[in-house]
């Protein structure tokens, strides 16, 4: 048992005597956790012997269960995951045991059992996360098409129409997950009628397989019924997707402006087909042909914002001021492009050296705010007042810039230009650096033991015990999830002027960093603008160096600051390790399933999706992957960082494009806007958190230096990664 002090006693059990304390029973949980992860048939029978408080006697069977499936007890695996669905709080966990005890029975060949339990699985609402849900739906699939199909004892009985009908399933529905691609099934993809073949090429791009889905769609290309939609796939596919036919993607929007089911959006992308190609006066013409035919078109302010953008991107610089003046005169400062058109309207002016003009356009993006508009402003005021030789003006912008925006990507940039101006060294290590960094303290300033619950009922106050003992066998995960109902009324029972305080505390105690960072961010990555205060709570709730020991291990085996990790982590999901996006990327690192495959396959390791959500397995990938990054731009974290979010392939060739340009200046004039954002935001990350955590100068300065180079000539290698 594990005894933890006011447990006892609970209705149930009473403290036995010789009760050993509850953190060595956890550690001996945790001895034979890592027993089972390096040698399961060892693992299993330490497993076996451990004794567990009733509380969390679900992790303990799942412990079971894993070691006796990895070890080919399946009889034994059974019996764990039976007991597990019975004890576990969990919904989520739940279905899953009852799917693995299906498929087990099934494996022993135990077809009724089997049967009949995968019968009450089907028209239960999943509680898992959406990117599980086809994992699980497709094993299901599975299982009815091998129960029905039969074992070779009784394959004379199967159903193969039945068969056949879940095969059908899972190749349209389901055609890239393991479960459908595991040899066996009673239809071959050459057995299926051509409704069938289409709602597969369907399935395909849903699942990101587009590779698999354009071979589907080509077949279809003239299909009678099918054509249409199938040359918008393909199309689709070309231009956004795999992004590598954009000839071919303008003959086929070209023919649907005309024909197809999306003519307003064909010719949209038609304009945006021949921009990928740099014939933009062709992609002008197209737009103008837009506006004529779709006035009120959804793309019209898209249309108006290219209008400026494309000549600008030739360096037309003349035509591309034109465009962006119209744009404002159209949309003013509320336009979704407007931050954008002010910047790129005021570079446009400074790529010609006229420096008066680019002064006067960035004093208007003041209203903006926040540091990559309103800095970037700033910054680019004060080079071309340097550029003036008016000296004197250039320092008083940099003053308000670091008053401003101290620590930030232009920010640092500011102080370079400061001392050059000064002439002194503009290394980033050696220009000024705010003060009384480095003495951050991220500590809980509340003891959990001390934790207020007089106001929980006996129910919840047992809910609490399970988390504290989940926290000590380190199953956070499953501690977060069994704190979730009762986290508002916990809260509730402590004075308001120490809630930040356990807001932090409990934070801390179960990984649960984002509900803290939004307590004091209100939500926004862009909040508190200025320069973090060491001593202050909300400083450390903002910037919280999340999974400290899973993130320090896993930088150290792969070479990485582990400050660039926690500034990804929080660009990409706000420190939640169960995030999902809208493109399946999963984790706190957000990594696609895609590229964790390839990273698994040269880790020698192999991809679950189930497990990869645990920042212990997870973030082993992410940092494999970020160092891959990190190898091909020459140790430079800014263009790293921006290819972890566009892909290293087109920063790689910016990069080729623009031999001559300084870093600063090549940043600026990266053509893709989400990943040149990206960039620059996880700078200013990573700058908060040396400045907060790191009191050792010449670390800091070495890292600053790889974030702002003087010298940005680097040796890009041919394979620049995925």
């Amino acid at each position: 048992m594990i005894a933890v002090a006011g447990l006892w006693p609970v209705a149930g059990h009473a403290k036995p005597e010789n009760a050993r304390t509850e953190q060595v029973v956890a550690n001996e949980f945790k001895t034979a956790r890592s027993a089972v992860e390096a040698d399961p048939k060892t693992g299993y029978a330490l497993a076996k012997k451990l004794e567990v408080d009733p509380l969390v006697e679900d992790v303990h069977h799942k412990l079971v269960a894993n070691a006796a499936m990895e070890s080919g007890k399946f009889e034994e695996a059974i019996q764990a995951l039976e007991q597990l669905a019975r004890t576990t709080p969990s919904t989520s966990v739940r279905q899953w045991a009852e799917l693995d005890r299906a498929e087990t029975l099934w494996k022993l060949e135990r077809v009724e059992d089997a049967r009949a339990l995968a019968k009450t699985l089907h028209g239960q609402k999943l509680a898992m996360r959406t990117v599980e849900r086809r994992f699980y739906l497709s094993r299901l699939a599975r299982l009815d098409h091998d129960i029905a199909l039969g074992t070779k004892a009784d394959a004379s009985k199967a159903s193969k129409k039945v068969a056949e009908a879940h095969a059908r399933e899972l190749l349209t529905r389901y055609p890239s997950e393991a479960a459908t691609l595991r040899p066996g099934l009673a239809l071959k993809v050459e057995d299926l009628s051509e409704a069938d073949r289409y709602a597969r090429a369907r399935g395909l791009f849903e699942s990101w397989d587009y590779v698999g889905a354009r071979q589907e769609y080509e077949s279809f290309a003239k299909h009678p019924r099918y054509g249409s939609q199938a040359r918008w796939h393909l199309a689709e596919i070309a231009l956004n997707r795999l992004r590598d036919r954009p000839k071919e993607a303008e003959k086929l929007f070209e023919d649907l402006a005309k024909n197809g089911p999306k003519k307003e959006s064909s010719l949209y992308q038609l304009a945006r087909s021949q921009m990928r190609q740099e014939r933009y006066d062709d992609a002008l013409k197209t737009m103008d042909r837009y506006l004529a035919e779709y006035p009120k078109g959804a793309h019209v302010g898209d249309v108006h914002y290219y209008r400026g953008w494309l000549p600008y991107d030739h360096r037309e610089n003349e035509r591309a001021i034109e465009g962006f003046k119209n744009y404002v005169k159209r949309y003013g400062k509320r336009g979704k492009y407007s931050s954008y058109v002010y910047g790129f309207w005021a570079w446009a002016h400074m790529r010609q050296g006229e420096w008066k003009e680019a002064i006067e356009v960035y004093e208007k993006m003041d209203t903006f705010g926040n540091t990559l508009v309103e800095g970037k402003a700033i910054y680019w005021q004060a080079h071309a007042y340097d550029q003036l030789k008016d000296k004197k003006t250039a320092l008083a912008m940099l003053d308000r810039l670091r008053k401003r925006y101290s620590l930030s990507y232009y920010g640092m940039l500011g102080e370079q230009l400061r001392a050059k101006i000064e002439g002194k060294d503009p290394a980033a290590s050696k220009v000024w650096w705010p003060k009384n960094g480095g003495k951050a303290d991220d500590t809980p300033r509340k003891n959990i033991d001390k934790m207020p619950v007089s106001k929980l009922s006996k129910a919840d106050r047992r809910v609490w015990d399970r988390v504290k003992l989940l926290v000590l066998m380190d199953e956070r995960e499953q501690a977060r999830e069994s704190l979730s109902p009762i986290y508002d009324k916990l809260l509730a029972g402590v004075p308001k002027s120490e809630r930040d305080m356990w807001v932090h505390a409990i934070g801390y105690y179960v990984g649960d960093y984002n509900r803290m960072w939004r307590l004091v961010t209100n939500g926004s990555i862009s909040a508190m603008p200025s320069a973090p205060n060491p001593k202050a709570l909300h400083s450390v709730m903002a910037y919280p160096r999340a999974y400290k020991s899973v993130v320090l291990e896993t930088t150290s085996e792969f070479g990485l600051p582990p400050e660039l990790m926690w500034s990804i982590m929080r660009q990409e999901s706000r420190y939640k390790p169960g995030a999902v996006s809208h493109t399946n990327a999963v984790g706190a690192l957000q990594m696609q399933p895609a590229t964790a495959r390839l990273v698994a396959a040269e880790l020698g390791i192999t991809y679950d999706l189930r497990t990869f959500f645990r920042p212990e397995v997870g973030f082993r990938y992410s940092a494999f992957y970020m160092n891959k990054l990190l190898k091909t731009f020459d140790g430079l974290i800014v263009p790293m960082a921006s290819s972890y979010n566009t892909g290293p392939g087109p920063i790689a060739r910016w990069f080729r494009k623009n031999p001559e340009a300084s870093f600063p200046w090549l940043i600026e004039e990266f053509e893709y806007n989400e990943g040149r954002n990206y960039g620059r935001k996880v700078s200013e990350h990573m700058l908060r958190y040396l400045y907060l955590y790191e009191p050792d100068v010449k670390r800091r300065g070495a890292i600053l230096d790889k974030m702002f180079p003087i010298d940005r000539n680097i040796q890009l290698s041919d394979d620049v990664g995925y």
